[in-house]
């Protein structure tokens, strides 16, 4: 089954977090199907999940503030197909002190934009604002939400934040704190978005569609 399929895709990002340390209990994957969504239940530590833990919910079915959350994204941008909310730990210090920072790396300005907001709450409203323009943010004692074309580009999206956090926080304790200068930033995301990651993302979209 296709659905199947997608749960092992799913299982399959939620390894790799687990690998690159960007996770803590609690933390949520979800992919977009045509009549809703799939999550991973938050109640056990995604290295840990297997099928039986990945549940579908439909559009209207929200069974919890995460899965609407979730849910919202899906509803209010259509060029997202998967979201992951994470606790990476450079990501999670930043989001406890500071209202943004900027892209410290090349692939943090291409994948996520010229900086990283923080979202004052979880609530919908305010991470959507914060999202707006942007593939990820952080969240205000909450950690962060990383969303992408497909699972892949989500995965990406939070290693490459996680990776733009440290470069931020280490840069900042020796020296000034390392900054891509905005025009460099904003021009680094839009051939990005426009060329680099087109077709790649497309033929990703597509498998992900078919379930691998």
């Amino acid at each position: 089954m296709v659905e199947d399929t997608r749960k092992k895709l799913v299982l399959d990002c939620c390894k790799k977090l687990a690998e690159h340390n960007l996770t803590m209990p609690g933390d949520v994957v979800s992919l977009r199907t045509d009549e809703g969504m799939l999550i991973t239940s938050p109640d056990k530590d995604v290295a840990s999940l297997t099928e039986e833990d990945v549940r579908f919910v439909g559009k209207n079915a929200a069974a919890n503030a995460t899965e609407a959350l979730h849910l919202a994204v899906y509803g209010t941008r259509e060029d997202i197909n998967a979201v992951i909310m994470n606790h990476a730990p450079f990501c999670t210090g930043i989001a406890r002190k500071l209202k943004s920072f900027p892209a410290t790396l090349d692939d943090m300005a291409q994948i996520i934009g010229p900086s990283a907001k923080v979202s004052p709450s979880d609530k919908a409203a305010d991470v959507l604002k914060t999202l707006s323009g942007r593939n990820a943010c952080l969240i205000r004692n909450g950690g962060v939400i990383a969303t992408g074309r497909t699972l892949d580009e989500a995965f990406t999206g939070s290693l490459v934040l996680e990776k733009g956090a440290l470069c931020y926080v280490g840069s900042s304790i020796v020296a000034k704190p390392v900054r891509i200068g905005l025009f460099d930033a904003v021009l680094m995301r839009l051939v990005y978005k426009l060329k680099y990651s087109k077709k790649d993302q497309a033929a990703k979209l597509e498998e992900q569609k078919q379930g691998g």
